[in-house]
This record gives structure tokens, C-alpha cells and sequence, in this order.
């Protein structure tokens, strides 16, 4: 479980580095086995330790960790409940992805050739309050028919085999939002 932790820790550096969490934004999670472990509530993911880290059963409770575990984590748990070939789920901010979020039809299909062999169809999720179990049974809705989602005004969600594809899958989703923004640019 200790190299799960150490992903997670990598993973939330990847995602500050890039610019695809702020603040105390963002959540990351990964199962093993039984346990989900997840990173915790308000605390800035770039300084995060794994003693940070909460490790939760799949009803959400605390089974290690000494801090909350994310506000968010029913949006986690939940993924995992209906998707048995999801391991690992992000929730990030990314810039453009985001403010497509603002104005994204009820789904979209990826323009990139790359992004529709990594990525598959992106699914959008009307407005819930963050944290809410409102949002979270949204996510649980639409995560059955795709890996990605956009969660309007907030953000993305994604779910991959393991962290690294989710975090491959996160890259791949900006970076198409990014060239469509761009293209409007050059039009």
C-alpha cells in the first residue's frame, strides 16, 4: 500500500506542477483491494506527506490517517461502487477544461484522434454543490458510460485502470480543451 501512497503523493505534485490544482483544490484517490485511499480535506496537495493520506473502507469510514479524508469522497466512493474496472479516480480544476465547463453541451466528443482512443467519450454533469452527495450521484450516473467527465463550473473528474492512466487520461483531456480554445484563436 505504501507505493499506492507514494503514487498518490507524485501524482498530486504532477497535477500542482501543471497548474491542474490550486490551493487546497482537487482530489485523488486509489483503491486497494477493500480500501480506498484518498487524499484528505483542505490541505495543500504539493506539501502533502503520505502520513496525510486517510485510508477509508468503501462505506467512507476512516480506517487510517489522522486527517478527514476529501469532502469529495463520495464521488470516489461511488465510482468505485458501479465501475469495477476503475482504480483510481482524480478530481482536478485544469484551467481550460474548466472553463469549457461553463458552456460544454450535455457531451462531447473528443476532436483529437488521441484523445478519442485515450479518453472515449466525455460526459458532462449539470451543477451540484462541491462535496455535496447531490454532485457525487451525478458523477455515479454518468461515470458508466465514460472515463471523463466535466462537472460544470468545477472542474473535471477521471477514472483510469491505475493513477497513471487517470493522470494520462486528465493530460489528454486538457490538452484537447486546450487546442479548442486555441483554434478559435486562429479561425
Amino acid at each position: 500500500m505504501s507505493t499506492l501512497k507514494d503514487d498518490i503523493i507524485r501524482i498530486c505534485n504532477v497535477l500542482y506542477d501543471k497548474e491542474f490544482i490550486f490551493a487546497t483544490d482537487g482530489n485523488v484517490s486509489v483503491k486497494s483491494g477493500e480500501r480506498i485511499i484518498i487524499t484528505p480535506r483542505g490541505l495543500r496537495k504539493e506539501i502533502m506527506s503520505v502520513e496525510d493520506l486517510v485510508v477509508v473502507d468503501r462505506n467512507g469510514n476512516v480506517l487510517e490517517g489522522t486527517h478527514e479524508p476529501s469532502s469529495e469522497i463520495f464521488m470516489h466512493l461511488w465510482v468505485y461502487e458501479v465501475r469495477d474496472d476503475i482504480n483510481a479516480v482524480i478530481h482536478a480544476h485544469p484551467p481550460y477544461s474548466t472553463a469549457f465547463s461553463f458552456v460544454m453541451p450535455r457531451e462531447y466528443t473528443p476532436q483529437l484522434a488521441e484523445t478519442r482512443d485515450l479518453v472515449g467519450k466525455i460526459a458532462f454533469v449539470p451543477y451540484r454543490e462541491p462535496g455535496s452527495k447531490e454532485l457525487a450521484q451525478e458523477v455515479k450516473e454518468k461515470i458508466k458510460d465514460s472515463m471523463a467527465l466535466i462537472l460544470h463550473k468545477h472542474g473535471v473528474l477521471v477514472g483510469g485502470v491505475d493513477l497513471w492512466d487517470a493522470l494520462s487520461r486528465l493530460e489528454r483531456l486538457e490538452f484537447e480543451m486546450q487546442v479548442r480554445m486555441l483554434r478559435r484563436v486562429f479561425q
